[in-house]
């Protein structure tokens, strides 16, 4: 090839390199852009001395009689002898607190260890009285109505029992409720931290329909009870 034609071969590639649209790395223009950065706060509740969560059940059969030493928490559908579990986690033990924070998502687990022989689909509700380990079923915040109250109430919902359910394997952690619409209103200040009530959407069943849960009693880590908050400050 003649040193003319090779010249005019460069000019060509030179040329190709200018179309419009091509830029080089050094002409290219960066702009900062601000970074969300979100926390997340695993509340568990361990070991069993622990402030951070308090937990027990009623039993419709046992009026009277208080679970809060209980290592299981049960929640069961059966006519005459209900089961509800109550259970509250303390925010401020978040470090730091997601106190006017913008909450993003919240969502409570329990470690199943015993199901139910249907797949039966669990509310859970906002409590609305103030919680402790000792309450029963005669004075709990919702009252003994069964039923009650109307699930299109509850903040979220999820199926456990044997398969074919969504929550259909032992020993392991539910899927775990939604609860962050009720955690946004805590960390705003509009709403008063009475913890959840968890019962079977359908109570008063002609048979046992038993879920049961580990609780903090339990004083075993790989299955304490958890409340996961992501938040930005």
């Amino acid at each position: 090839m003649s040193a003319r034609a090779i010249r005019h071969a460069v000019a060509l590639a030179v040329a190709a390199l200018a179309l419009p649209g091509i830029a080089f790395a050094s002409s290219l223009t960066m702009t900062s852009q601000k970074l969300t950065i979100y926390k997340t706060c695993a509340l568990t509740a361990y070991p069993s001395a622990s402030a951070t969560e308090i937990d027990s059940y009623v039993d419709q059969a046992i009026p009277n009689g208080g679970n809060g030493t209980a290592t299981t928490l049960s929640v069961e559908s059966l006519s005459g002898g209900n089961r509800r579990t109550y259970i509250r986690f303390d925010l401020t033990t978040c470090n730091p607190a997601p106190t006017n924070a913008t909450v993003k998502r919240a969502t409570l687990r329990l470690y199943v260890s015993a199901l139910a022989t249907g797949c039966r689909t669990l509310d859970i509700f906002a409590s609305t009285g103030t919680l402790n380990e000792n309450v029963k079923w005669n004075n709990q915040a919702f009252g003994t109505s069964t039923n009650n109250p109307a699930s299109n109430t509850r903040t979220d919902f999820i199926q456990v029992g044997t398969a074919p359910c969504t929550n259909s394997t032992l020993n392991t952690y539910v899927t775990g409720w939604d609860v962050t619409a009720d955690v946004v209103k805590i960390a705003a200040g509009t709403a008063t931290n009475n913890g959840w009530m968890i019962r079977d959407d359908t109570e008063n069943s002609a048979t046992p329909q038993l879920n049961v849960f580990s609780s903090r009693e339990a004083a075993v880590l790989a299955r304490a009870p958890q409340l996961i908050v992501t938040y930005t400050t």
